[in-house]
């Protein structure tokens, strides 16, 4: 996984992954809040963000979830994070890319529109 610089292109490939908190995410990409990284097979974009020992997956979008997920879980272990936290607005999604691993749902957060779901993977149970 390599960090890359957010442009017009990428913007539109996250849009669909980023609901309505696109100019959130994008703030915070352009502060060092969250960072933009590619996979290695370049085919997956991620928007990560550090919180204290959690690695938080803001945003996910491209192709290939289940092809990159060990790359995931081990940039999460090499920078010291104990658990990887997923946002997402299509569970389904992320059940296919992640099938298999001890993920649990955390939170559901109810809006008017779509839910989010929120769904933690603990390193130590990998």
């Amino acid at each position: 996984m390599r960090k890359i610089t957010l442009t017009k292109q990428i913007m539109q490939v996250l849009k669909p992954a980023l609901f309505n908190a696109k100019g959130t995410v994008k703030r915070e990409i352009i502060k060092g809040v969250s960072h933009l990284y590619l996979s290695s097979n370049n085919l997956l974009y991620l928007v990560l963000r550090p919180e204290k020992s959690q690695l938080v997956v803001v945003a996910a979008a491209g192709k290939k979830l289940r092809d990159s997920r060990q790359e995931i879980i081990n940039f999460a272990n090499k920078n010291g994070f104990t658990s990887i936290r997923f946002h997402t607005r299509h569970p389904e999604y992320l059940a296919k890319g992640l099938s298999g691993l001890p993920l649990r749902l955390i939170e559901v957060r109810k809006t008017i529109f779509s839910n989010e779901y929120i769904y933690q993977l603990n390193l130590n149970e990998v």
